[in-house]
């Protein structure tokens, strides 16, 4: 008989799905970004210089968010647009970057809404877990269970980064604006 071809791959995000009672509306607002786990070299290569980080979602027409990253870049205020659109399943979203293969698969693992949002981002086979707070630091609680999110797709405690709590950019001035990927 013929030999049958293994099934694809299953992506690691796959098996994440986003929380029943998550309300696209309720993201919206400040967050901090408190914590990220990723195998990323520049981030294992420039850990000792992580800059603190804030971002403002809205959610334009209800479905789709729309993300200001507020971070500093040699000392300057940046802010870093990026639309987030809805993907096929409830909590999935798409963000398109520039080119073939460029698009990043984004996954709200957990939130409630008020103190913590933990999501999940693919691109190709490379899976980054990024834990948003409403305020600068979480609750050991939370920190807990995002560590758990980081462990359940593979990742580990050594690719673990939290960021700075202080000295956060409230705005950028005109001349400081990316509109893209970050």
């Amino acid at each position: 008989g013929r030999q049958r071809r293994p099934p694809p791959p299953q992506s690691p995000l796959e098996k994440v799905a986003a929380p029943a009672e998550l309300s696209v509306p309720q993201l919206a607002g400040r967050w901090f970004l408190v914590g990220m786990a990723s195998r990323c070299s520049y981030l294992m290569e420039h850990s000792h210089r992580l800059e603190p980080t804030a971002v403002t979602v809205t959610i334009p027409d209800g479905r789709s968010l729309a993300i200001s990253t507020f971070r500093k870049l040699d000392g300057m205020c940046w802010e870093i647009r990026q639309r987030y659109l809805p993907a096929q399943a409830h909590g999935r979203f798409l963000l398109k970057g520039r080119g073939y293969g460029s698009k990043v698969d984004v996954v709200v693992g957990e939130t409630d809404h008020s103190s913590y949002a933990i999501l999940y981002y693919q691109k190709g086979w490379s899976i980054s877990v990024k834990l948003y707070g409403r305020a600068s630091r979480v609750s050991d609680a939370v920190a807990d269970k995002f560590e758990q999110h980081v462990r359940a797709v593979g990742l580990s405690e050594d690719v673990t980064y939290y960021f700075p709590a202080y000295g956060f950019c409230d705005s950028a001035d005109e001349f400081h604006i990316l509109d893209g990927e970050l």
